[in-house]
């Protein structure tokens, strides 16, 4: 009976290279996943550290001689925000510009002075933590109180303009986009871009 021989060195070389260039295969696998996974990781964190959020907010108050409303967007996300579209809607009806939503404000304070200061938010860049004003509206009696007939316009107007519903498309510098509603501000939705959206002149 013949004996086993172990195979020659070629043969031991050669098998030996297989299995090396086998298991760098498999490392060579593993790190690509690995650095894969740290570069999402890493975008996603980008992303985060720039995530803006904008929304729409009407605010009333009034003493026994004023009156005021503002309507404003703010910025609570931690990156700045694009402006690129802001839509404001009453009764599903789109206002055109931002005195269309003070229009009955002579109809309901007659005698009262009136004080509006307004500003474009399209096209601005709102940092984190910044408000601005589309509509500071604000209505004083010289002398006296506003009588109680006119109070109770002024509040019935008020309640009127703390339901109008807004929507502002807004993109992060990394030009990100979402679109977000006064009926849904927990979820920002996201879109490819503002442009196939309408909006007024705000």
């Amino acid at each position: 009976m013949g004996s086993w021989k172990w195979p020659n060195v070629e043969m031991t070389t050669a098998l030996s290279a297989v299995v090396v260039g086998v298991a760098a295969l498999f490392i060579a696998i593993d790190q690509s996943r690995i650095a894969s996974r740290q570069a999402e990781i890493m975008e996603q964190t980008v992303q985060a550290s720039v995530w803006p959020v904008v929304q729409f907010d009407v605010e009333t108050d009034q003493d026994i001689r004023n009156a005021r409303v503002r309507v404003s967007l703010s910025n609570s996300g931690v990156g700045p925000a694009i402006i690129k579209g802001v839509q404001i809607s009453r009764d599903g009806a789109p206002l055109s510009n931002i005195d269309a939503f003070l229009e009955r404000r002579l109809k309901i304070t007659q005698g009262m002075r009136f004080q509006l200061d307004t500003m474009r938010a399209t096209g601005r860049v709102l940092a984190a933590g910044e408000t601005v004003l589309l509509g500071d509206a604000h209505w004083e009696l010289a002398v006296g109180q506003i009588p109680s007939g006119m109070r109770d316009n002024i509040y019935t107007y008020f309640d009127e303009l703390t339901a109008l519903d807004g929507a502002i498309c807004y993109c992060s510098v990394l030009d990100d986009c979402w679109v977000n509603r006064t009926d849904n501000y927990a979820n920002p939705e996201p879109v490819e871009s503002c442009s196939d959206l309408e909006f007024g002149e705000f």
